[in-house]
Protein backbone atom coordinates (compact mmCIF):
# COMPACT_ATOMS: atom_id res chain seq x y z
CA UNK A 1 0.00 0.00 0.00
CA UNK A 2 1.87 3.32 -0.99
CA UNK A 3 2.22 6.15 1.14
CA UNK A 4 -0.14 8.87 0.62
CA UNK A 5 0.03 12.31 2.17
CA UNK A 6 -0.91 16.01 1.54
CA UNK A 7 0.91 18.65 -0.10
CA UNK A 8 -0.48 21.84 -0.67
CA UNK A 9 -4.12 20.44 -0.27
CA UNK A 10 -3.37 17.74 -3.36
CA UNK A 11 -3.42 14.02 -2.36
CA UNK A 12 0.11 12.99 -3.08
CA UNK A 13 1.53 9.20 -3.48
CA UNK A 14 5.54 8.70 -2.83
CA UNK A 15 7.48 6.35 -4.85
CA UNK A 16 7.21 5.09 -8.80
CA UNK A 17 3.91 2.98 -7.18
CA UNK A 18 1.03 3.13 -10.51
CA UNK A 19 -1.07 6.30 -8.99
CA UNK A 20 -4.78 5.96 -8.57
CA UNK A 21 -6.98 8.04 -9.23
CA UNK A 22 -6.88 11.56 -8.21
CA UNK A 23 -3.73 10.66 -6.66
CA UNK A 24 -0.05 12.77 -8.06
CA UNK A 25 3.13 11.00 -8.06
CA UNK A 26 5.83 12.95 -6.59
CA UNK A 27 9.26 11.99 -7.04
CA UNK A 28 11.38 10.29 -4.61
CA UNK A 29 14.40 13.25 -4.75
CA UNK A 30 13.14 16.90 -6.19
CA UNK A 31 16.82 18.16 -8.03
CA UNK A 32 17.64 21.74 -6.90
CA UNK A 33 18.16 22.62 -10.32
CA UNK A 34 17.95 21.45 -13.92
CA UNK A 35 20.21 19.89 -16.22
CA UNK A 36 20.55 23.39 -17.93
CA UNK A 37 21.10 24.60 -14.57
CA UNK A 38 24.10 22.72 -13.64
CA UNK A 39 25.57 22.90 -17.21
CA UNK A 40 25.42 26.84 -16.79
CA UNK A 41 26.75 26.88 -13.47
CA UNK A 42 29.41 24.43 -14.33
CA UNK A 43 30.18 26.31 -17.40
CA UNK A 44 30.82 29.76 -15.57
CA UNK A 45 32.11 28.36 -13.07
CA UNK A 46 36.07 29.95 -12.19
CA UNK A 47 37.74 26.51 -13.06
CA UNK A 48 35.87 26.26 -16.42
CA UNK A 49 36.78 29.69 -17.10
CA UNK A 50 40.25 29.52 -16.51
CA UNK A 51 40.85 26.13 -17.66
CA UNK A 52 39.24 28.01 -20.83
CA UNK A 53 41.52 30.78 -20.98
CA UNK A 54 44.43 28.23 -20.67
CA UNK A 55 43.22 26.04 -23.58
CA UNK A 56 42.93 29.62 -26.16
CA UNK A 57 46.23 30.38 -25.55
CA UNK A 58 47.56 27.17 -26.28
CA UNK A 59 44.63 26.99 -29.06
CA UNK A 60 46.03 30.69 -30.30
CA UNK A 61 49.65 28.93 -30.30
CA UNK A 62 49.14 25.90 -32.04
CA UNK A 63 46.60 27.29 -34.68
CA UNK A 64 45.76 30.77 -34.12
CA UNK A 65 42.35 31.72 -33.31
CA UNK A 66 40.40 28.64 -34.91
CA UNK A 67 42.90 26.88 -32.61
CA UNK A 68 41.65 28.93 -30.24
CA UNK A 69 37.77 29.03 -30.88
CA UNK A 70 38.01 25.00 -31.23
CA UNK A 71 39.63 24.38 -27.66
CA UNK A 72 37.10 26.46 -25.68
CA UNK A 73 34.45 25.11 -27.16
CA UNK A 74 35.77 21.67 -26.17
CA UNK A 75 36.12 22.99 -22.82
CA UNK A 76 32.92 24.46 -22.61
CA UNK A 77 31.37 21.02 -23.59
CA UNK A 78 33.57 18.93 -21.17
CA UNK A 79 32.60 21.56 -18.36
CA UNK A 80 28.87 21.01 -19.41
CA UNK A 81 29.47 17.21 -19.09
CA UNK A 82 31.17 17.60 -15.88
CA UNK A 83 28.03 18.82 -14.48
CA UNK A 84 26.18 15.16 -14.69
CA UNK A 85 28.79 14.49 -12.26
CA UNK A 86 27.10 14.04 -8.00
CA UNK A 87 30.69 15.85 -6.83
CA UNK A 88 30.27 18.44 -9.46
CA UNK A 89 26.44 19.48 -7.98
CA UNK A 90 27.28 19.09 -4.91
CA UNK A 91 30.15 22.11 -5.33
CA UNK A 92 27.93 23.92 -7.39
CA UNK A 93 25.20 24.00 -4.75
CA UNK A 94 27.07 24.83 -1.97
CA UNK A 95 28.48 27.84 -4.60
CA UNK A 96 25.46 28.96 -5.36
CA UNK A 97 24.80 28.98 -1.38
CA UNK A 98 27.70 31.10 -0.68
CA UNK A 99 26.65 33.25 -3.08
CA UNK A 100 23.04 33.83 -2.16
CA UNK A 101 24.49 34.27 1.58
CA UNK A 102 27.01 36.70 0.38
CA UNK A 103 24.07 38.92 -1.00
CA UNK A 104 21.90 39.32 2.20
CA UNK A 105 24.92 39.55 3.78
CA UNK A 106 25.67 42.49 1.64
CA UNK A 107 21.52 43.48 2.12
CA UNK A 108 22.22 43.71 5.92
CA UNK A 109 25.39 45.58 6.10
CA UNK A 110 24.00 48.20 3.67
CA UNK A 111 20.98 48.93 6.05
CA UNK A 112 23.12 48.53 9.10
CA UNK A 113 25.27 51.70 7.60
CA UNK A 114 21.94 53.57 9.00
CA UNK A 115 22.41 52.82 12.69
CA UNK A 116 25.33 52.96 15.16
CA UNK A 117 28.59 51.29 14.95
CA UNK A 118 27.94 49.57 18.40
CA UNK A 119 25.35 48.20 16.85
CA UNK A 120 27.40 47.07 14.05
CA UNK A 121 29.25 45.56 16.04
CA UNK A 122 26.80 43.60 17.39
CA UNK A 123 25.18 42.33 14.06
CA UNK A 124 28.45 41.17 13.33
CA UNK A 125 29.11 38.94 16.49
CA UNK A 126 25.81 37.05 15.82
CA UNK A 127 26.79 37.23 12.29
CA UNK A 128 30.15 35.32 13.26
CA UNK A 129 27.63 32.87 15.74
CA UNK A 130 25.34 31.41 13.11
CA UNK A 131 28.56 31.06 10.72
CA UNK A 132 29.81 28.96 13.12
CA UNK A 133 26.67 27.08 13.75
CA UNK A 134 26.00 26.82 10.02
CA UNK A 135 29.56 24.97 9.93
CA UNK A 136 29.40 22.92 12.86
CA UNK A 137 25.49 21.79 11.85
CA UNK A 138 23.57 23.17 8.96
CA UNK A 139 20.48 21.32 9.58
CA UNK A 140 20.35 22.96 13.36
CA UNK A 141 20.82 26.62 11.47
CA UNK A 142 18.05 25.26 8.93
CA UNK A 143 15.53 24.64 11.46
CA UNK A 144 15.86 27.49 13.49
CA UNK A 145 15.92 29.66 10.36
CA UNK A 146 18.72 31.74 12.09
CA UNK A 147 19.79 33.62 8.89
CA UNK A 148 15.87 34.77 8.70
CA UNK A 149 16.33 35.71 11.96
CA UNK A 150 19.55 37.90 11.24
CA UNK A 151 17.26 40.06 8.82
CA UNK A 152 14.68 40.40 11.42
CA UNK A 153 17.54 41.68 13.44
CA UNK A 154 18.65 44.46 11.17
CA UNK A 155 15.13 45.10 10.97
CA UNK A 156 15.10 45.81 14.21
CA UNK A 157 17.78 48.01 14.59
CA UNK A 158 16.73 49.77 12.01
CA UNK A 159 13.58 50.82 13.46
CA UNK A 160 15.57 51.73 16.84
CA UNK A 161 17.91 54.04 15.11
CA UNK A 162 14.37 55.51 13.41
CA UNK A 163 12.91 55.93 16.54
CA UNK A 164 16.19 57.69 18.10
CA UNK A 165 16.55 59.96 15.27
CA UNK A 166 13.15 61.12 15.67
CA UNK A 167 13.29 61.83 19.36
CA UNK A 168 16.51 63.81 18.04
CA UNK A 169 14.73 65.55 15.56
CA UNK A 170 12.15 66.56 17.15
CA UNK A 171 13.65 68.03 20.23
CA UNK A 172 12.32 65.84 22.57
CA UNK A 173 14.75 66.64 25.00
CA UNK A 174 13.55 70.17 25.41
CA UNK A 175 10.37 68.80 25.97
CA UNK A 176 8.08 68.98 29.43
CA UNK A 177 8.37 65.90 31.40
CA UNK A 178 4.20 66.38 31.93
CA UNK A 179 2.08 68.53 30.41
CA UNK A 180 2.28 72.23 31.31
CA UNK A 181 -0.77 74.18 33.07
CA UNK A 182 -2.17 76.35 30.74
CA UNK A 183 -0.87 80.01 30.55
CA UNK A 184 -2.68 82.93 30.74
CA UNK A 185 -1.65 84.84 27.12
CA UNK A 186 -1.40 82.07 25.61
CA UNK A 187 -3.26 80.12 22.74
CA UNK A 188 -4.57 76.99 23.27
CA UNK A 189 -3.44 75.42 19.86
CA UNK A 190 -0.11 75.46 21.39
CA UNK A 191 -0.64 73.86 24.24
CA UNK A 192 -2.72 71.54 22.03
CA UNK A 193 0.55 70.57 19.74
CA UNK A 194 3.25 70.39 23.11
CA UNK A 195 0.81 68.05 24.19
CA UNK A 196 0.60 65.87 20.95
CA UNK A 197 4.34 66.06 20.88
CA UNK A 198 4.60 64.23 24.47
CA UNK A 199 2.18 61.84 23.28
CA UNK A 200 4.71 61.02 20.56
CA UNK A 201 7.96 61.34 22.31
CA UNK A 202 6.56 58.72 24.97
CA UNK A 203 5.41 56.45 21.92
CA UNK A 204 8.75 56.55 20.52
CA UNK A 205 10.30 55.65 24.17
CA UNK A 206 7.89 52.76 24.95
CA UNK A 207 8.32 51.41 21.39
CA UNK A 208 12.48 51.67 21.94
CA UNK A 209 12.08 49.81 24.88
CA UNK A 210 9.85 46.38 22.87
CA UNK A 211 12.57 46.67 20.11
CA UNK A 212 15.36 46.84 22.42
CA UNK A 213 13.65 43.69 24.20
CA UNK A 214 12.85 41.52 21.23
CA UNK A 215 16.87 42.82 20.01
CA UNK A 216 18.30 41.32 22.76
CA UNK A 217 15.55 38.16 22.79
CA UNK A 218 17.46 37.78 19.56
CA UNK A 219 20.90 37.91 20.70
CA UNK A 220 20.24 35.15 23.45
CA UNK A 221 18.62 32.84 21.26
CA UNK A 222 21.38 32.43 18.93
CA UNK A 223 23.78 32.29 21.97
CA UNK A 224 21.29 29.21 22.90
CA UNK A 225 21.42 27.87 19.85
CA UNK A 226 25.42 28.06 19.49
CA UNK A 227 25.92 26.47 22.86
CA UNK A 228 23.84 23.75 22.08
CA UNK A 229 25.38 23.21 18.64
CA UNK A 230 28.76 23.46 20.35
CA UNK A 231 28.38 21.18 23.09
CA UNK A 232 29.04 17.44 21.81
CA UNK A 233 26.14 15.29 21.84
CA UNK A 234 27.31 11.49 22.55
CA UNK A 235 24.71 8.74 22.68
CA UNK A 236 27.71 6.36 23.85
CA UNK A 237 27.38 5.76 27.79
CA UNK A 238 31.07 6.49 29.10
CA UNK A 239 30.44 4.88 32.31
CA UNK A 240 29.13 1.97 30.82
CA UNK A 241 32.35 1.62 28.11
CA UNK A 242 34.96 1.65 31.08
CA UNK A 243 32.90 -1.08 33.10
CA UNK A 244 33.24 -3.58 30.94
CA UNK A 245 37.09 -3.25 30.15
CA UNK A 246 37.36 -2.96 34.16
CA UNK A 247 35.35 -6.49 33.33
CA UNK A 248 37.38 -7.54 31.39
CA UNK A 249 40.60 -7.17 33.51
CA UNK A 250 38.91 -8.96 36.03
CA UNK A 251 38.05 -11.53 33.97
CA UNK A 252 42.05 -11.95 32.92
CA UNK A 253 42.89 -11.36 36.42
CA UNK A 254 41.02 -13.93 37.31
CA UNK A 255 41.87 -16.82 34.44
CA UNK A 256 45.62 -16.32 35.05
CA UNK A 257 44.85 -16.95 39.12
CA UNK A 258 43.04 -19.67 38.07
CA UNK A 259 45.94 -20.95 36.18
CA UNK A 260 49.01 -20.53 38.54
CA UNK A 261 47.03 -22.21 41.14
Amino acid sequence: MPEVFHLHGTRVVAGNNMPSPNLVVLPSKLPAHGRLGYARGAVASPVCVAVGLFAACLGVGYAGLLGAAVAVVLVLVLGANASRYRRVRDYLDNQAKLQVRARRNCQRLRQMRRTSPVRMRHYDELRSLVEEIERIDETEAERFELQDLLDHFVRLAVYHQRCIDALRLSGADGLPAATPAPELGRSSRRGDIIQRRLRHRDQCVRKMAQITDEIEGIDQLVRLVAQRTAAPSLDVDLDREIDRRLWELDEVDDALHQLSA
